[in-house]
């Protein structure tokens, strides 16, 4: 199955620090609680097409309080358009908010591709070590774009700090992301030589030498720190106990409108589609399986060095 790629402007979506729903930052928003503050939630920044009872609701936006620093960690580059192309509104700041086109859709949707996580691909699940899950799934909608807001990195990259904010500038957006109430991920363990059967009565593969799926977390919809709907694991993700190989799938449960059929592995970085190719250098690579409309990837644990 080939790897869709893309290219990119200086705009940042990244998939951490992963905290609140829609419906949470409104709440937060709106003073609601239990006698006690909160702090804001993530905006909205990356279009969204919400299926299967997962829902957006609209809020008002606002942008008035502009970001004065830190700038910790930027490159020159970075920094320069930073400068050039302000003010910009942080994230999960009272008083920021922002709300990119989404629409609560009855309709069954075809995903165009589905990016697993960086790491899942570039790294080797660590024993003992957390291993972060998630994945994205993309829709063309580039017939009727959605709105999107220009996001840029701030401050603290790849930190749990990580701070993005927005210029408040606009963009038609060709692509939106499919969030869902369905999605599931479990994580088996393969022996070597093993020939795994899905079953979808089980939702699970079957065969010799195939164990059944670990248990301790669930995969739900996040809004992430670029404003972008993924889905990730709670309790941070997998801590592997032992050696070996493991199979991460992801799939739907239920009655979902949300279709595989015509899916492919690929990464965003962009508004404009580029080359077609395989990654080089890759510790795992995704596939697609249509058929049993799901998504696994054989990822390989090995001992802390």
């Amino acid at each position: 199955m080939p790897l869709l790629c893309f290219s990119m402007a200086f705009l940042v979506q990244c998939s951490r620090d992963s905290v609140f729903s829609e419906e949470d930052a409104v709440a937060l928003k709106a003073g609601k609680g239990e006698g006690h503050t909160e702090p804001a939630g993530n905006n909205l920044s990356f279009p969204v097409l919400a299926l299967d009872g997962f829902s957006v609701s609209s809020v008002q936006e606002s942008l008035t309080v502009p970001y004065d620093g830190p700038y910790d960690g930027l490159t020159t580059e970075e920094l320069a358009y930073i400068e050039a192309n302000g003010p910009w509104y942080a994230q999960k700041v009272e008083g920021n908010v922002w709300q990119a086109g989404y629409a609560n859709a009855n309709e069954p949707v075809s995903v165009t591709f589905i990016d697993w996580g960086d790491v899942i691909e570039a790294s080797n699940p660590v024993i003992g070590r957390p291993f972060r899950l998630e994945t994205t799934l993309y829709a063309d909608v580039s017939v009727d774009p959605m709105e999107g807001y220009t996001m840029a990195l701030l401050a603290f990259p790849s930190s749990p700090d990580e701070c993005q904010g927005t210029n408040g500038t606009k963009y038609e957006g060709y692509w939106a992301t499919v969030a869902s109430v369905s999605p599931a991920l479990i994580i088996q363990y393969i022996e070597t030589g093993a020939v795994p059967a899905w079953s979808p009565e089980l939702a699970m593969w079957t065969g010799e030498g195939v164990a059944e799926p670990l248990a301790g977390f669930s995969f739900a919809p996040e809004l992430n720190v670029g404003g972008k709907y993924i889905y990730g694991a709670s309790s941070g993700g997998w801590r592997p106990s032992a050696e070996g190989t493991y199979r991460l799938t992801f799939f739907m449960r239920g009655n979902s409108n949300i279709s595989f059929a015509d899916a492919v592995i690929g990464n965003y970085d962009g508004n404009i589609s580029g080359h077609w190719g395989l990654p080089e250098n890759r510790a795992a690579i995704p596939v697609v399986d249509p058929l049993n409309n799901l998504s696994y990837v054989d990822v390989t644990a090995v001992r802390r060095r």
